[in-house]
């Protein structure tokens, strides 16, 4: 990658607002963007997740009335999370991906809720439950609380913003993302990690709580080491 050549090839049609974090959501009925948006331009927090319809990687089908609002900040962890007084500055919801039950097929959004730079971002969890993407009634949500969230007891504040991987060999599921040990710096503190995960009889994604390892590393990988 470091010798080829790239072509820029559009700007995202994002009807001219608020848009951040950016993904794919790849379905049997087409493309799909995934963004974390606000409810108009300009009109500022709460940050909510927005989908529209690509015809191709990169150009945006749907237009601004056709965009669809998948989810909103409407619980208490993601709007005022752990008992912390009201602020709209706290309510997002951002950092979507796409997540894929390789045995079941299952379609899962896992995204980050309540803001990145405070112990209490997390993750939370949206499923496909029906056939069209771009219908919120065919999504459903996990309300009672985060699927992934702080663990003290190992110094694991602020952990979100994922990305999901397999191990080598196709074994395993990975989640990958950001946390910190000090929860009172904020941004600056954050650091990368990643840790395996599994899946649950009911086929949504079992999430281990966070922590710093040493971890087996993943199976299939050339090394011994942990990490």
């Amino acid at each position: 990658p470091w010798e080829s050549n790239y072509t820029l090839k559009s700007q995202l049609d994002t009807y001219d607002q608020f848009a951040i974090d950016g993904t794919y959501f790849r379905h049997k009925t087409g493309l799909y963007h995934i963004y974390s948006c606000w409810y108009t331009a300009y009109e500022s927090w709460p940050a909510n997740l927005c989908i529209s319809k690509m015809s191709d990687p990169w150009t945006v089908e749907s237009n601004v009335t056709e965009r669809q609002l998948l989810s909103v900040p409407s619980n208490p962890w993601e709007k005022t999370p752990y008992g912390r007084s009201y602020n709209e500055r706290l309510s997002s919801n951002e950092g979507p991906q796409q997540l894929t039950n390789p045995k079941t097929g299952q379609e899962f959004v896992i995204y980050s809720a309540a803001r990145s730079d405070n112990r209490n971002y997390c993750l939370g969890q949206l499923e496909l439950v029906g056939e069209d993407p771009m219908n919120n009634q065919d999504w459903r949500k996990r309300n009672e609380g985060c699927v992934f969230y702080q663990n003290a007891l190992e110094d694991a504040f602020g952990v979100g913003h994922a990305s999901f991987t397999t191990s080598p060999d196709g074994r395993e599921s990975w989640i990958v993302y950001h946390g910190m040990r000090n929860p009172y710096t904020g941004w600056a503190a954050r650091d990368i990690r990643a840790q395996k995960f599994e899946w649950n009889e009911d086929g949504t994604p079992n999430f281990p709580r966070p922590g710093y390892g040493p971890y087996e590393v993943p199976s299939g990988t050339n090394a011994t080491m942990k990490m």
